[in-house]
């Protein structure tokens, strides 16, 4: 790559992480993490405020929410678990609830395969009772449940018909975390630490069971409210389907192939693969992660690129997250945020790579 363009690709990092018009997102605050073959060298970048009222800048130090990029994490543990042999993708979620002493059931037919692709038909956040829709489902968020009472919850929740449609579902990656522990007898934590985090060097990524275990550096998240920064509210950890982690982590995760090298073969083509080919419409998503081959678009997260790449972000409680890795590992991207929204977030990460992609 030229001079002149690598120049120009920083110059666009820069307008694309602090814009200078009103109407745009509050500027950047967070760590971007980006490797290229097509650069000489990485670029890192840490800026903003981990917390506004004690002035604490972000720095390599800082740990952020992933959201729903903990999505990528569950699925690979599930799949290392019918690796071993314990489970297998069709392995039925009722089968499971029964085996493991639960009482809740679901409709017949939903299995983990249909869990990891989104085609249980299990619900989310807008198929909650309208009491539970306030202030971005907050009422919700802040209710504290063991295992055995979420599941009941859920059992409630209006569910479709297994395998008929795409319906994204984060609770079927809540249920997820709830048989790995029944499995193995372990915390989340302690699966995701012995399973991904020390296979691959993580050193700082956190899946607490309780609002009182402390995230170390961990960043204050951020809502714009008539113009202020408003910390956020306290969410219930208690079910451990939060992930923690800064962007060297998640840097390790994409050069790892999204967690792919952690697997064999029959299973690691699988979570790249578009398990909603058969459906009418246009959606991809694989296991944890949506992939795009080259020159393919889809309705979520397109980035308008020609290489093949394969993509997961999240947003919560004014954490943002997006992971990219393009053309088998030439370039990988992470972006983590305490501000702004997804979008926005998207939006900047789509800037700089078609900006690096762009022919000379």
């Amino acid at each position: 790559m030229s001079f002149q363009k690598v120049l120009l690709l920083i110059v666009s990092i820069g307008l694309a992480l602090n814009p200078n018009t009103p109407e745009e997102e509050p500027n950047f605050s967070g760590q971007l993490f980006l490797t290229s073959r097509l650069l000489e060298q990485p670029i890192y970048l840490a800026q903003g405020m981990a917390d506004r009222q004690h002035s604490v800048s972000v720095d390599s130090n800082t740990v952020f929410d992933i959201a729903s990029l903990n999505k990528s994490f569950i699925a690979n543990l599930v799949l290392q678990a019918v690796a071993e042999g314990r489970w297998n993708l069709n392995s039925e979620l009722n089968s499971l609830l029964e085996l493991y002493g639960f009482d809740a059931r679901f409709k017949p037919g939903t299995t983990l395969h249909l869990m990891l692709c989104h085609r249980s038909g299990l619900g989310d956040y807008d198929d909650l009772p309208e009491d539970y829709h306030q202030d971005e489902f907050r009422p919700f968020k802040r209710l504290h449940f063991n295992n055995d009472e979420y599941l009941s919850f859920l059992a409630q929740i209006r569910q479709a018909e297994p395998a008929q449609d795409f319906h994204y579902s984060n609770f079927a990656y809540h249920i997820l975390p709830i048989l790995l522990e029944a499995e193995y007898g372990l915390s989340f934590q302690e699966i995701l630490h012995q399973k991904i985090a020390k296979p691959l060097g993580m050193k700082a990524i956190y899946a607490p069971s309780s609002h009182r275990d402390i995230v170390p550096h961990l960043a204050v998240a951020y809502r714009m409210e008539n113009g202020r920064y408003k910390a956020n509210d306290y969410i219930d950890l208690s079910l451990g389907r939060r992930v923690f982690c800064r962007a060297q982590e998640l840097m390790l995760w994409l050069e790892s192939g999204g967690g792919r090298s952690l697997l064999p073969d029959s299973l690691a083509t699988l979570v790249m693969q578009n398990h909603l080919a058969d459906l009418n419409t246009n959606q991809s998503y694989g296991y944890g992660w949506v992939y795009y081959p080259e020159k393919e678009h889809y309705e979520m997260g397109d980035l308008d690129l020609e290489p093949s790449y394969f993509i997961h972000g999240g947003s919560t409680e004014g954490f943002q997250s997006l992971a990219i890795s393009v053309n088998n590992g030439e370039t990988n991207l992470v972006l983590l945020a305490n501000n702004g929204d997804g979008k926005a977030l998207f939006e900047r990460a789509k800037s700089i790579l078609k900006n690096l992609y762009e022919k000379d």
